[in-house]
């Protein structure tokens, strides 16, 4: 592996992980157990991967359009801790 690729392959983890933090969000939201956490990120990142370039390019820009707007892709950032204790 050169190094052209392992940093175009550093670049898709990089954009690709909050996204896939954002739909384990969701299945936080609709109550999954957390024991199917790290499953449910499992598959999402192997869809990601697997499937041609291009059609990870549409399901990248679709998620993040999705996610944005749908406002599930706040989940990927650090919350702040307000003084009152809540986030």
């Amino acid at each position: 592996m050169s190094l052209d690729n392992l940093d175009l392959l550093t670049d898709k983890v990089i954009m690709l992980a909050p996204i896939v933090a954002a739909y384990v969000g969701i299945a936080k939201e609709f109550s999954v157990p957390s024991r199917y956490y790290h499953l449910i990120s499992l598959l999402i990142a192997t869809v990601f991967v697997l499937v041609p370039n291009t059609v990870q390019q549409t399901l990248t820009t679709i998620s993040i359009i999705g996610l944005t707007a749908s406002g599930v892709y706040h989940f990927t950032k650090k919350r702040e801790e307000h003084p009152d204790g809540k986030t």
